[in-house]
């Protein structure tokens, strides 16, 4: 650490300094078509690496030796100029824009920095400035349709939460299928920890408080661009970490010239978008009754609102008094129903400020910035925070060495609402609340005792028996039940680069990533989910190193064969540990404290992890025009025995620019086309311990209570893990294949790429049944396998361009099929999480993470079999037949954005399509049975549902009657079309035809939506302040608004479809009161001098 700091202290002592020479010469590089100023041009002594960069207004300043004659101006896109020195010592360039060539450049794996054309593969960049136009905060969230094929999914819209990003479907039937996160060369970690009693398993993804991933704590404001390499061939040098591609973070540096500084400013406000529409015609109460506020009862089937009235006396209940029959002589004020669920939430707001300083000279630069943003969320008392703190420098110790620098310090907080099978959980309890009783008692403030507690100082709640809640008032949850987090992350490189003689470099770079992330739950005695009360502390503390070291070789082989080699070393290790302590049966009330509990477990899990690999990359190119790539990785891991850990992974890559051949090379039609293609091979190792069987603490259940678990009474217990450990497994593997082909036409002006690609996945990871008496119940194999087909298509466009109107747009396609090709032996599904009767799962034959469970009996042409018994007239259900209900993946995903510039004014719009991907309702199908969800306002209606008429006989079998009376006879199969008319009542809802019985097919809703994902308009005031040099000073200043998710078009009938209850996993589609999305307006100040 000392050194680190010596380091810092180097660079800010040789941005102030510079060496003294024969000559100094200054000037501006500026545009030819438009005029601008280019910042961060190269200026050299022709002929030699003496050199430096434009500042940010296109200025340099340059100390030449005096037998200089010429210097070379170059910057990307541009042609380069070399201008004869002469007697003057200030000397202008204007370079004119490279309509022929596609010179872009890209960080590629490992950092390197490629150009566009000679990549075999796909990559595809977006600016940093185009991930803030609309003050997204959340870096994944912000690449929302900015990238082909690649989907982003945030798992509700409150501050925080989680997102899950996929590139190309799924390669992992049980392990991890998002990419790998890379900043700056160095790989962090991007978890969703999750929180909870361990000994509930998949059971904490769906219940409890929203969680975020560690994505999120990466500050958009430094970032300069985001690169997605999105197959295996763009990733393969990382190995075992490259099966789901790499998204590679490229921080803000600082740049030659005069100290910079950026201030950005700005703030936003959120409204829900979309709530589940619920009933306002039946109150609480079951079977037409009308039920009082003491009772128990969770249903609304109670009479119509015109037959109820208030007594007019208040209680604390409700300050109008008891609801009554409107024929009761004590009914005094009509009734009007209350709206909880509308009126639970308030208007977010978010205030973010960002302050960075940058400038340095030929031997040094810097960056430094802090950052703020604070987050009051759409729930009430809930908020989040975080602040980013970061440093980058560069430091020249000689002609040859060369050391940067990069390191940034997180902390965020936060109390973050509950969610999800949770009968503490926000939506749950507002929606399932009658319309009868008002959660927050006409309190004007979320904190007010008197929404939530009666005098007696029991919690006030609809499902009040006198003693408790049997679902906590929202106002309860938010005021007792705090969940809160506390995050503190650092992350950071140093890296050397050493010059060689005759063509060989040298790079070592050593990056940590390390944090502590604190979960604190408190549940209040009397809470509905732990009547006794609980706390638990949760804390996850994690650090990870990883070490590089490249030795590059270059050589210009021939006149038209140039040569590029790379060998390296890559150390890696990690260490997760958690330390989770449960405290139950709580003494006192409102004593937020460990000891306050009267019974404590707790649980420590560590995961060590340690990798050791080498690799190679090797670089052709004949004319300018023919690019070969080879790369190999061979990596050691320490989840597989000694011996047995050694893996070789090899991608090969080939890019053909066919514009640079004869005829071509000089249209006026086509300014660039390439045809590439790749192949490669990829992995992923075991997770840790399941190559032995491990002793683990244990729990002796009875079948009755909740058993004994060790420790107990002072004495420790462990037993043998259920499932058997095995030697013999081997990392997954991957391979790939891609074909692409771009062509820009007109001067650049349109440019389309297109990409085809297909993936298999074999010798996947699964877990397979074994026979008890051996003790377990699993054994981990290598089995399974899987299979991605897709199409990928991004078109560019500068329909109009002209001295003060310019109008740029882009169009993003992905469409990925993905198959599930086997499982384990003896192994017909693996269920990733859901509830009884619909999970997410793999099924052999069917897309990845299909939804499955209860349907509908059909015939063989689909159509639903309704039960022809005597007074039925309902669809036939099966609860021991579970099936494919619907596929979560999306048929297609689309993005498509404009950005209009006129003199100094910027509108900005981007339009995100997902077309289908479905959706278990959950939240639908339980407020249906519940009697709160507007499918029931046809209560009491007579209906006949379409099919065929049938039901199951004694032996199981499908049949259907034929005749009448008593010589009716049962016939194999099913029947004629139904013709039977049946009421559609609270024993149908409560049933079948709500979510708690076995037709949960009806509530499998289409996911697809429409999006007007960001808008922004600004006005840059730059110019105008500069005019006539009044306020030379002034690098930009602009002012902006900007909106996000203003315009939805969905089918579904719930919350915002871009939602996931497991967050972010892979277990997609399941909606159970989930948290809703938001709408985003906000306004934004940034300033430059």
């Amino acid at each position: 650490m000392k050194k680190i700091i010596l380091i810092f202290l180097l660079f800010a002592l040789y941005a102030g300094t510079a060496n003294a020479q024969d000559r100094t010469i200054s000037g501006a590089v500026t545009g030819k078509e438009d005029g601008m100023s280019i910042p961060g041009a190269s200026v050299k002594v022709q002929g030699t690496q003496k050199g430096t960069q434009t500042s940010s207004d296109g200025k340099y300043t340059l100390v030449v030796p005096s037998s200089a004659t010429s210097l070379e101006f170059s910057y990307l896109g541009y042609v380069t100029q070399i201008i004869q020195i002469g007697s003057s010592n200030t000397v202008n360039a204007v370079l004119a824009q490279d309509t022929k060539t596609l010179t872009e450049v890209v960080v590629t794996a490992l950092g390197i920095k490629r150009e566009t054309k000679a990549l075999g593969y796909s990559a595809q960049s977006v600016k940093g400035d185009d991930l803030t136009k609309a003050d997204q905060g959340d870096v994944l969230k912000s690449l929302s349709g900015k990238i082909a094929g690649v989907q982003v999914t945030s798992s509700s819209g409150t501050p925080g939460a989680a997102s899950y990003i996929q590139l190309r479907g799924q390669n992992s039937l049980t392990g991890n299928n998002q990419p790998l996160f890379v900043i700056d060369g160095n790989p962090i970690d991007n978890s969703q920890n999750f929180s909870g009693d361990p000994s509930d398993g998949k059971n904490n993804l769906l219940q409890g408080a929203t969680n975020s991933n560690r994505g999120a704590d990466v500050d958009p404001n430094d970032i300069e661009s985001i690169t997605v390499l999105k197959g295996p061939a763009a990733a393969a040098i990382y190995g075992i970490d490259a099966a789901n591609g790499a998204i590679l973070i490229t921080t803000k540096k600082g740049a030659v010239g005069k100290t910079q500084v950026e201030f950005n400013t700005g703030a936003s406000f959120d409204r829900v978008n979309r709530l589940p529409k619920l009933q306002n015609q039946w109150v609480k109460g079951e079977g037409g009754e009308l039920l009082p506020y003491e009772h128990q009862s969770r249903f609304s089937w109670g009479p119509h609102v015109n037959d109820v009235a208030w007594t007019g006396v208040p209680n604390e209940f409700d300050r109008h008094g008891d609801l009554v029959m409107a024929n009761d002589p004590k009914a005094k004020i009509p009734f009007v129903p209350y709206n909880n669920l509308k009126d639970f939430w308030r208007t977010g707001s978010t205030f973010s400020n960002s302050l960075a300083l940058s400038g340095g000279n030929e031997v040094s630069t810097y960056r430094a910035s802090v950052s703020n943003s604070y987050s009051n969320s759409i729930v009430q008392l809930q908020n989040f925070q975080r602040t980013s703190v970061s440093f980058a420098g560069t430091l020249k110790l000689s002609e040859k060495l060369k050391v940067s620098s990069n390191i940034t310090y997180v902390t965020s907080d936060g109390n973050m609402p509950q969610q999800g099978s949770n009968t503490s959980g926000i939506m749950l309890g507002l929606s399932r609340t009658p319309i009868s009783f008002d959660n927050s008692n006409g309190a004007s403030k979320a904190d007010d005792p008197s929404a939530f507690l009666l005098s007696n100082g029991l919690q006030r709640a609809y499902r009040y028996d006198g003693k408790k809640a049997n679902y906590d008032n929202p106002y309860w949850t938010i005021n007792k039940n705090p969940y809160k987090t506390y995050l503190n992350r650092l992350l950071g490189n140093l890296q050397f680069d050493y010059a060689l003689k005759n063509g060989f470099n040298a790079m070592y770079r050593i990056g940590l990533d390390t944090y502590n992330d604190n979960r604190h739950q408190y549940y209040e005695l009397q809470s509905s989910a732990y009547t006794g009360g609980r706390i638990f502390d949760d804390r996850y503390t994690y650090r990870s190193l990883n070490s590089d070291l490249i030795l590059g070789y270059t050589k210009q082989i021939s006149e038209k064969f140039r040569f590029d080699g790379k060998i390296g070393n890559n150390l890696y290790g990690r260490k997760m540990d958690e330390l989770y302590t449960q405290g139950d049966g709580l003494v006192a009330p409102g004593f937020d404290n460990i000891y306050n509990a009267s019974a404590i477990k707790s649980a420590n899990f560590v995961t060590p992890y340690r990798k050791i690999g080498f690799y190679y990359a090797l670089n052709l190119e004949y004319d300018n025009m023919l690019f070969l790539e080879t790369t190999g990785r061979n990596d050691w891991t320490s989840t597989l025995p000694k011996g047995k850990n050694s893996f070789f992974y090899p991608s090969a890559s080939l890019s053909f620019v066919v514009s640079e051949l004869k005829g071509l090379k000089e249209s006026e039609v086509i300014s660039f086309a390439k045809i590439r293609g790749s192949v490669a091979q990829v992995g992923k190792d075991p997770g840790a311990f399941l190559t032995r069987s491990y002793y683990v603490p244990t729990t002796f259940a009875d079948g009755y209570t909740s058993g004994i678990s060790f420790p107990n009474q002072g004495l420790a217990g462990y037993g043998l893990s259920n499932v058997l450990g095995n030697e013999k497994l081997t990392p997954e593997k991957t391979t790939a294949y891609e074909l692409g082909a771009q062509v820009q036409f007109f001067k650049n002006r349109l440019g389309i790429d297109l990409t085809v690609y297909t993936s298999t996945g074999k010798d996947l990871i699964v877990q397979a049944p074994i026979a008890g008496s051996s003790g377990y119940q699993a054994i981990t194999l290598n089995s399974g396998s899987i299979r991605n087909r897709g199409i990928e298509l991004q078109l560019t466009g500068t329909p109009i361009k002209n001295t003060d109107f310019q109008w740029n747009a882009f169009f993003n396609f992905g469409l990925t099929r993905s198959k599930v090709l086997s499982l384990a032996p003896g192994t017909n599904q693996i269920t990733l999480n859901g509830f009884t009767g619909t999970v997410i799962a793999h099924l052999p034959n069917m897309p990845a993470g299909v939804i499955y469970g209860n349907g509908y009996t059909r015939d063989g042409e689909g159509n639903m079999v309704i039960d022809d018994r005597d007074n039925v007239g309902y669809p036939v259900s099966n609860p021991n037949v579970q099936k494919n209900l619907g596929n979560p993946n999306p048929k297609f995903l689309m993005g498509l954005g404009n950005t209009f510039t006129y003199k100094g004014v910027s509108l900005y719009t981007l339009l995100d399509w997902k077309f289908k991907g479905d959706i278990w309702n959950g939240t639908r199908g339980s407020l249906a049975s519940i009697g709160t969800s507007d499918i029931t306002n046809n209560r009491n209606t007579s209906t006949v549902f379409p099919g065929v008429s049938g039901h199951f006989n004694t032996a199981g079998e499908l049949v259907h009657y034929v005749g009448t009376g008593p010589n009716r006879t049962e016939v194999a199969g099913p029947g004629p079309r139904n013709s039977q008319s049946v009421l559609l009542d609270e024993t149908w809802y409560e049933g079948d035809g709500g979510g708690f019985g076995y037709l949960n097919e009806a509530y499998i809703e289409d996911g697809s939506y429409i999006k007007l994902r960001e808008v922004s308009l600004s006005y840059d005031f730059a110019k105008l302040l500069r005019k006539g040099g009044n306020m030379p000073f002034v690098k930009g200043l602009s002012a902006g608004a900007f909106a996000r998710n203003i315009i939805i078009w969905t089918p579904y009938k719930g919350v915002d479809p871009e939602t996931s209850l497991t967050g972010a996993t892979s277990a997609q589609g399941i909606d159970y009161f989930n948290n809703p999305g938001t709408t985003s307006y906000g306004l934004n100040l940034k300033f430059k001098f």
